[in-house]
């Protein structure tokens, strides 16, 4: 494993945790921005996949998830803030001591504030646009929404730790490649294979749900049945992206470490030795 990724997550880490100690609304902002980004890929990938849903095809999943990826894209290098990805980034600063625990809740709370607050937004400006007036435009972000409101809490929490275990390798595989453009088609890679296989995001959910409730909606669409969801996703993206990967590589990171610094050791030895015998 490549140890400029672990040393990019934690300066990445810092400079998040300074921004919100000395600017907290441009943090939430940033935050914002992510939203808005994710509601740019949710417009896209649903209006592709509406004709394919009207005809019955099978090709439904797969056009909805070929360019949700975009989103994460925009997010990485547009500067955006996203919560589900930063579980991943200040378990792994906070292990290795460059940030506090105190510094990663701060954060954390922050960041699932202002990606609300984007999505909110995002929505205000969607039905403002007329775009969903018609019911016959939204019946299948309707249909998506309505099964996420009602799918039993044990699914949604599993589908929550899977969803934000593949998109934090997204965002911490890229980071080990060289090229923008293996790093973008890997990031669209793993997100369209959360999309496709029905996992659960906590933040599209939030882009998702707000837009719904902001156009004219079916009843089984409702507030409550959005927190319904967002309760045992939320907590579930936690436990993808801080325990499967913040914390499984940083384990795996601990015997390099040992091993290199039992490498140095051995050679600073040898060189000891070395000199010793020319005198």
């Amino acid at each position: 494993m490549n140890k400029e990724a672990y040393e990019e997550i934690n300066a990445w880490a810092q400079k998040k945790t300074a921004i919100l100690k000395h600017n907290p609304i441009q943090y939430v902002i940033k935050a914002m921005l992510a939203s808005f980004f994710i509601g740019f890929a949710v417009m896209l990938s649903f209006k592709l996949a509406e004709p394919f849903y009207d005809t019955g095809s099978p090709a439904v999943p797969l056009m909805l998830g070929a360019f949700f990826g975009i989103a994460l894209v925009l997010i990485i290098y547009g500067g955006a803030e996203l919560f589900t990805g930063n579980t991943m980034y200040f378990t792994m600063s906070t292990i290795s001591g460059k940030t506090t625990w105190k510094d990663a809740l701060a954060v954390l709370a922050a960041c699932y504030v202002g990606n609300l607050l984007g999505a909110v937004s995002f929505s205000l400006f969607i039905s403002g646009a007329g775009i969903y007036n018609d019911p016959a435009n939204s019946q299948y972000l309707m249909d998506v929404v309505a099964h996420k409101m009602h799918y039993p809490v044990s699914e949604l929490f599993f589908k929550a730790i899977l969803c934000n275990w593949i998109v934090c390798l997204a965002v911490w595989i890229p980071m080990q490649m060289k090229g923008d453009m293996a790093k973008i088609v890997t990031m669209l890679l793993f997100v369209m294979t959360f999309v496709v296989a029905g996992f659960e995001h906590s933040v599209a959910n939030m882009v998702l749900f707000s837009l719904a409730l902001a156009v004219p909606h079916p009843e089984t669409i409702s507030a409550a049945s959005a927190l319904y969801n967002l309760l045992p996703v939320t907590a579930g993206n936690i436990i993808g992206g801080s325990v499967f990967v913040g914390m499984v590589y940083m384990y795996l990171a601990k015997p390099i470490e040992k091993k290199e610094a039992a490498a140095k050791e051995h050679i600073s030895l040898k060189l000891l030795q070395a000199s010793k015998s020319r005198r």
